[in-house]
């Protein structure tokens, strides 16, 4: 589901507001620990692929004109992941990286609005300090105001003291990626993460359960796939090698649609998550 239909209507962003005000306190200064790289690697290090994938709604997806891609890099101090997802109405790019055994460190996001005509694409900025323990939230909206924030846990389970997040939701399904292979769960397995989930216009931190389900065999793709629920109430379907390549949502691979693609959206400049905010 596109991160801006989760966030649309000014009803939806009070009601958000009100339940998540407390949770993203304010402060004076967030740390300012450099763009994360490897050493003498620095920020260009490419990496070798560990996974890509482009996905697009298919015909059963309530959401049209919606694709995403992405791709999951080994670096030669852990994987950095990057994902562009395109609506017709919104556009978010994304970067995060994360230590050797896929825990996240650092993410950014950049919202933009498709139809908008200034240079900027209207930009809505963030970026999300974990490296720390805590979340820091880092954001320079589309008027140029900068915020500065801490993100404290919340939900319904009681979150240990000093636990950092161990695992991402943002923009899209190929993140879900990494939070599959960091798992690498049996089936009928499942675990428990702090989550930070970057979707939604208000951000949440909170114990997340993935679980593996009983393999299936998918129609619309011809093929056994592994199933995974999030949150409860999300799926995802995944490849041998736990690359999502579909959603129970109606997102499938790109090449086994017949549909034209839908015409690219501008970029903007392109993301460039080194000097911004």
């Amino acid at each position: 589901m596109p991160a801006c239909r989760r966030s649309v209507g000014v009803a939806l962003a009070l009601v958000c507001l009100a339940g998540c005000k407390r949770k993203h306190v304010p402060v004076d200064a967030v740390p300012e620990l450099g763009f994360p790289t490897c050493g003498d690697a620095g920020s260009d290090e490419v990496g070798a692929l560990a996974a890509q994938g482009t996905l697009r709604a298919g015909p059963f997806s309530a959401e049209k004109n919606v694709i995403e891609r992405f791709e999951l890099r080994r670096t030669s101090c852990g994987y950095t992941f990057h994902s562009r997802q395109e609506w017709p109405l919104a556009i978010a790019d994304v970067e995060v990286r994360y230590d050797a055994s896929l825990t996240p460190l650092w993410a950014w996001k950049r919202m933009t609005i498709a139809g908008s005509r200034r240079a900027d694409g209207n930009a809505d900025i963030r970026r999300y300090e974990l490296r720390t323990g805590d979340v820091f939230i880092k954001r320079r909206d589309a008027d140029g105001q900068v915020t500065l924030e801490k993100l404290l846990p919340g939900g319904r389970m009681n979150v240990p003291t000093g636990a950092r997040a161990g695992a991402l939701v943002g923009p899209g399904r190929g993140i879900i990626t990494a939070w599959l292979q960091r798992a690498k769960l049996p089936v009928g397995g499942k675990t428990q993460e702090l989550v930070l989930d970057f979707r939604d216009l208000f951000e949440s931190l909170e114990e997340g359960t993935l679980e593996r389900v009983p393999d299936l065999y998918e129609p619309s793709l011809r093929r056994w796939v592994r199933a995974y629920t999030f949150f409860g109430q999300e799926t995802v379907f995944a490849d041998d090698r736990d690359v999502v390549i579909a959603d129970l949502a109606g997102m499938r691979p790109d090449e086994s649609l017949t549909t034209p693609e839908p015409p690219p959206l501008p970029t903007y400049g392109g993301p460039d998550p080194l000097h911004t905010p």
